[in-house]
């Protein structure tokens, strides 16, 4: 129950158990428990406990206290609390009064206060009026239902098809106020066990509000109850309720549910010196009324916004809706002529044979779609995600076209998952955004391009257990950005040739490469490679920038490359199998990367004709940095505790400078070369051969 409501039932409790205590011959003795007076109440408290199977399922408490009573007159609290799964809460309070006629008719009137607190965080009061006949065989009964106020913000939009465009509905959740009535009759009785019953209920309900947007709830209800009275494993005046309601309208459909309740009296059995008579059971029957404040989410009027994606901005605009009940949908997709076709998983997942085959300036969007409104900005969803099966592994699953969209799919098998792969060759693209899809299983790579354009964008995707590559692309000149590749048999991410950006992806347990390269000009930063069975990083020449990367736990090296002519600046290389960084020749700017723990050694090359500054080799298997010749700049870089010797070199050549470098504890020397350059202020200690200075 709310925090909020809580506090207010248990005050409820409290205050019925003080009347019970005063007026229904519960008296309390000096040890504090409560006792029956030597007289015989006619009608005595209890509480019962009720669980309902319905949506949402709930679980009912209720006490009854009598407040005056005589044989024919009762005046009693009925305090009720309940709590839904999912959310939401209800305390009612009320007060009720019955008098039997001449032992076989009873008339009741009672009102209720109710206050609800909807899974929605809105909260409702409303004031309940009922009135009541009943006999040993019929009843009858009417409520009335009336909210105070009538609405309050709901907590969530809707994503609804108006007009043929996706928008999104702002809405409000609003208390219904309403009525209903119903008939009931004894059907079947079985006195020689408990004497059980089983009564029948028919009747209908109409509620409604003050909106023009707002539909009215209203249709029949029907019902059953078996009851099974003073129930031997339980005690005198217990009550053992088995009940089953359904109920429609055009609202909320058809709902079914299943009850299950017991009801305990308050004080002890050997003060009781009789059962009650079946007219008297009937003066404490519940109050049978509808369960809680009806409540609806309605639209706002005029509250309409046209639909955008919530991350990206797009416009969804006009929409196709297909899902596994569709017949040809590779058809109905290619011949929509609407601005977005989506495929909704509500019925199951779909199996395909041939492509689907997106049409140039397309959006193919998957079900789970999440939307905002464009004024707003308040998000909805719209569907249910979506699962794509390919069942020919020779085939791609979704082939795309220039200026499309692709999102929100799962999808299994085929050649590839997404694909330009045509039957002519691999097409180049113009202009796409392919985004938040998972591709398992494909026979080959699971995403596969031709050349990318500087507008594309490939974001948020996961390539896991395929064939081939994760992401498989000959050029890329657009966005690589935030994707995963996972236990792929290839490279996680094979990139041919990069002119664009890649950033903040992650490779990881590949049988290649964590990432290649052959060719990257581009930005090549802040992504992560662990565990791959080849190198993290594969670069064959590097003319572009990368930065802030990190490679862990591969199986040969953190790095490699080629050659580079750029920038490669705060990387991390640790816990490799073989070196860390593994260069042919430096000609750009190596600084502040750091390689520890590695196999072998933390920063491998041949020559340096460029600037080597600020790194940082430590606990690598055997040197810190080794090289040939050194033609550049080499400055202030550190080596420490590596198992061998932490600078292994064969000369600073003429022209090179070799300076502010630091070696300490390294296991065998520090500084182990010929100086033929400038070298100066080159220091350290602790090393096991010596070699603490160069030259």
């Amino acid at each position: 129950m709310s925090c909020r409501l809580l506090p207010a039932v248990i005050a409820m409790v409290l205050c019925c158990t003080s009347l019970l205590a005063q007026s229904s011959g519960l008296v309390m003795t000096t040890s504090g428990e409560l006792a029956y007076a030597a007289n015989d109440p006619p009608y005595r408290a209890y509480a019962s406990l009720t669980g309902r199977a319905d949506d949402p399922s709930r679980v009912h408490t209720d006490l009854f206290a009598p407040i005056i009573a005589t044989h024919d007159d009762l005046l009693f609290a009925d305090v009720r609390g309940q709590f839904l799964y999912g959310g939401g809460a209800e305390g009612n309070l009320g007060l009720a009064y019955r008098h039997m006629f001449g032992g076989s008719h009873i008339a009741g009137v009672y009102g209720f206060y109710d206050v609800k607190e909807s899974k929605n965080e809105n909260t409702f009061n409303q004031a309940t009026l009922g009135v009541e006949c009943l006999s040993d065989v019929w009843e009858m009964r009417w409520n009335g239902y009336l909210p105070e106020g009538g609405s309050a913000q709901a907590a969530n939009a809707t994503a609804v098809i108006s007009a043929g465009n996706l928008v999104v509905q702002n809405n409000v959740e609003r208390a219904y106020f309403g009525t209903d009535a119903e008939i009931g009759v004894l059907l079947w009785r079985l006195p020689t066990w408990c004497d059980t019953e089983l009564r029948g209920f028919a009747g209908g309900f109409h509620f409604d509000t003050n909106s023009p947007a707002a539909t009215s709830i209203a249709g029949p209800r029907l019902r059953a109850e078996v009851r099974s009275f003073d129930l031997p494993f339980l005690a005198m005046d217990s009550r053992l309720t088995v009940g089953l309601q359904y109920q429609h309208d055009n609202v909320r459909e058809s709902q079914t549910s299943a009850t299950f309740g017991v009801r305990m009296p308050f004080g002890f059995d050997r003060n009781r010196r009789r059962k009650m008579t079946r007219m008297e059971r009937r003066m404490t029957d519940a109050i049978v009324r509808d369960v809680d404040v009806v409540s609806e989410v309605t639209p706002v009027p005029g509250g309409k916004e046209m639909a955008q994606h919530a991350k990206y901005d797009f416009e969804i605009g006009s929409v196709t809706v297909v899902d596994a009940r569709t017949e040809d949908l590779q058809t109905v997709v290619a011949n929509a002529t609407t601005d977005s076709v989506i495929i909704n998983g509500t019925y199951g997942e779909i199996r395909l044979s041939d492509p689907i085959e997106v049409q140039d300036g397309q959006q193919l969007l998957g079900g789970g779609l999440p939307v905002k409104g464009a004024v707003t900005g308040v998000e909805a969803i719209f569907g249910s995600p979506v699962r794509l099966v390919g069942t020919d592994p020779a085939r791609a699953v979704i082939l795309t076209a220039d200026h499309s969209v692709i999102s929100g799919f799962d999808i299994h098998g085929g050649l590839h998952g997404i694909s330009s792969d045509l039957p002519g060759g691999l097409d180049n693209l113009v202009d796409v955004l392919i985004f938040s899809n998972n591709v398992t299983g494909a026979d080959d790579s699971g995403f596969r391009f031709g050349e990318l354009d500087i507008d594309s964008v490939i974001a948020h995707n996961r390539a896991t257990g395929n064939g081939g590559h994760g992401f498989d692309v000959e050029l890329n000149e657009g966005e690589f950005v935030q994707n995963n590749a996972l236990g792929n048999e290839g490279n996680g991410f094979d990139l041919f040739d990069n002119h664009g950006t890649v950033s903040l992806n992650r490779s990881l347990r590949n049988e290649g490469f964590g990432f290649f390269a052959d060719d990257n000009s581009g930005d090549f930063n802040y992504n992560e490679s662990y565990e791959n069975e080849l190198s993290g990083f594969d670069f064959l020449d590097n003319n572009g920038s990368i930065v802030g990367n990190l490679s862990a736990d591969n199986g040969l090296q953190g790095y490699t490359f080629a050659a580079n002519n750029d920038l490669v600046e705060d990387n991390w290389a640790f816990d490799n199998g073989s070196l860390g960084f593994d260069f042919d020749d430096n000609n750009g700017t190596i600084q502040d990367n750091l390689a520890f723990d590695n196999g072998d050694v933390g920063f491998d090359f041949a020559d340096n004709y460029g600037d080597f500054l600020d790194n940082v080799a430590s606990g690598n298997g055997l040197y810190g940095f080794s090289f040939n010749d050194n033609f550049g700049n080499f400055l202030r870089n550190g080596a420490d505790s590596n198992d061998d010797t932490g600078f292994d070199f064969v000369e600073n050549a003429i022209g090179g400078t070799f300076s502010d470098n630091v070696a300490n504890d390294n296991g065998s020397f520090g500084y182990d070369g010929v100086n033929n350059g400038t070298a100066n202020n080159n220091t350290g200690s602790g090393n096991g051969d010596g070699g603490n200075t160069f030259p």
